[in-house]
């Protein structure tokens, strides 16, 4: 009896972890496995699976898919009215009655963990030729279906991972893509806007596996492999052991884990000054910094020593930093949002993830929205849109400030700008909001922008008040555009004489010993010469472009 199972990743790059454990669990069954993206041609994907011909299709559902799968289920179901449909995954998971209500096209749901129930499925299934009793589906673990027109749900079953066959015995195909990867289940937290809150106690997979896995993916080049345990360090000698392996491993790997900052200990931060550039990369949840809000979504963490095991991480470490904020939790309005904001700017991580609140389905926020005045959209992902602290216009405001972080922050390009603009306002909260209103006032967020036109905006919103600011552009201008000359409104030179000049003297390569038997027109490819004035005097400096380099390396000439 031929069966697809299929997920719709949010990226091409992306992989399907979910699918992976199904797959292995149900070996011996005639299933095929494929993945699509949600960036695909929906009516594609439905002709693509149709073509298959399967007798049952099992979809992977997440909010960033759901409307795109019961889209293509319901085109499926009117061309094969007998295609038996199961779902599972976290969206489906919860309120089963109302999916099965609302959406007579699915048949049957696998509610939590389906590497046991979905194998017994199939084996039902084939036994009984598709004409299982009641008694025989009530016996499978975390299934939901409709019988004579009543709803029915068994009750989960948490499954023993040390007999979850491994997802990654065959790595093929895997080069270059982001990888899912899990070693525990579960997490020690309550945190009531998180659905791991609700799925019990911490599980662990076999260390020597995890191990072996893990070697596994290095080895196939995967560009990351992204774990989803939800705090990797609640077990320090646990997550010290794991961590030390993915350092001893030769690959070009990067692995990004979830850790919870105030936890680290300190032998695992000495283990981190080990950690080679690009290696490690950690996301680390602050979500608020605002004590009622913490409290009301029963979030424990020590700010103090966040804040202190962050800056060694960025100062000391090679390991990357993501530092995580929630808009539109309970009790935290807009001028208090902008001090949580604040409060992890200056931590200067490599990125910020400034993301909104979601009330999922199952989650404890989601039940006591009412509560907090939270209105949140009836459509996944069910994005809080006001709450009893915070506004609708509030939170479309911050959206806007979002793509700035995203564009200006994020992207590393603006660096001593951003230090020299934030520093004339009273806390970089206010320069993005200032940011944020100016942008919205040139309508400048209804329309794409070049890099070179992220440059000119600020220069066009704080130019004419902080004339230092086009010395700051400049500079980050030229450590960034390896193969573009300074533009004239931002004060570039129209020839290159100052860089023939160094050249022709033999200055150049000694100021970059690097271009030492270069070609001159070699050396004037890589090298730029800029003129500044900071308040301190003017300095030459030269820019230097290392071949495959990303940014210049700067050199004081005079």
């Amino acid at each position: 009896m031929k069966t697809v199972l299929a997920a719709l990743n949010a990226k091409y790059t992306h992989t399907s972890l979910a699918l992976r454990y199904l797959a292995a669990a149900s070996r011996g069954f005639d299933v095929e496995v494929v993945e699509y993206n949600i960036n695909q041609d929906l009516a594609q994907i439905a002709a693509d699976i149709s073509e298959r011909q399967p007798r049952i299709l099992g979809l992977s559902c997440y909010i960033w898919n759901i409307t795109q799968v019961l889209q293509i289920v319901s085109d499926l179901r009117l061309v094969h009215p007998g295609l038996v449909v199961v779902l599972g995954g976290p969206e489906v998971s919860f309120d089963v009655e109302y999916w099965l209500r609302e959406h007579q096209e699915v048949d049957f749901i696998v509610a939590g963990e389906g590497e046991e129930a979905w194998p017994a499925f199939l084996g039902l299934w084939e036994q009984t030729g598709g004409q299982p009793a009641l008694q025989q589906l009530q016996a499978i673990p975390g299934l939901a279906f409709r019988w004579e027109g009543v709803v029915h749900q068994n009750p989960t079953k948490h499954v023993d991972l040390e007999k979850v066959p491994a997802a990654y015995s065959d790595v093929d195909g895997l080069e270059s893509r982001i990888v899912y990867y899990e070693t525990t289940r579960g997490c020690p937290f309550r945190c009531a806007y998180c659905l791991s809150s609700v799925m019990g106690p911490v599980r662990r997979f076999p260390l020597d596996r995890c191990k072996a896995e893990l070697k596994r993916l290095a080895e196939a080049d995967c560009e990351q492999v992204r774990f989803v345990d939800r705090t990797f360090n609640f077990d320090p000698d646990r997550a010290y052991e794991l961590i030390q392996y993915m350092l001893e491993l030769e690959t070009r790997t990067r692995f990004q884990l979830e850790i919870s900052g105030d936890i680290l200990t300190p032998r695992l931060l000495e283990l981190l000054r080990q950690a080679p550039e690009g290696r490690l990369q950690f996301e680390i949840g602050v979500q608020s910094t605002n004590p009622a809000t913490l409290d009301a979504v029963r979030r424990r963490q020590d700010l103090g020593e966040l804040a202190r095991k962050v800056a060694f991480l960025v100062n000391e470490t090679k390991v990357h930093v993501l530092l995580d904020l929630i808009a539109g939790l309970p009790e935290e309005g807009f001028a208090r949002f902008g001090e949580s904001f604040d409060f992890v700017y200056r931590l200067q991580p490599h990125r910020i993830h400034l993301g909104f609140l979601k009330l999922l389905r199952g989650s404890r926020l989601r039940a006591e929205a009412e509560r907090f005045g939270c209105i949140y959209s009836q459509r996944a992902p069910y994005e809080v849109l006001q709450t009893k602290s915070i506004t609708y216009g509030q939170l479309a405001h911050l959206h806007v400030v979002e793509d700035l972080v995203e564009r200006y922050y994020n992207s590393h390009r603006f660096q001593r700008s951003l230090d020299y603009l934030t520093a004339q306002f009273p806390s970089p909260f206010s320069f993005f909001d200032d940011f944020a209103l100016r942008w919205k006032g040139r309508g400048y967020h209804w329309v794409s922008h070049s890099l070179h036109g992220l440059y000119q905006a600020l220069a066009e919103f704080y130019g004419p008040q902080y004339p230092l600011l086009m010395e700051y552009l400049r500079w980050d201008f030229r450590m960034w555009e390896a193969r573009r000359s300074t533009p004239g409104w931002l004060g570039g030179r129209p020839d290159r004489s100052r860089e023939n000049e160094l050249i022709r003297a033999g200055r150049a390569a000694e100021l970059v010993p690097e271009l030492e038997g270069c070609l001159p027109r070699e050396m004037s490819r890589r090298i730029f010469v800029e003129e500044f004035d900071f308040g301190r005097g003017k300095e030459s400096w030269l820019f230097y472009f290392a071949p495959g380099a990303a940014c210049a390396r700067p050199v004081l000439i005079s």
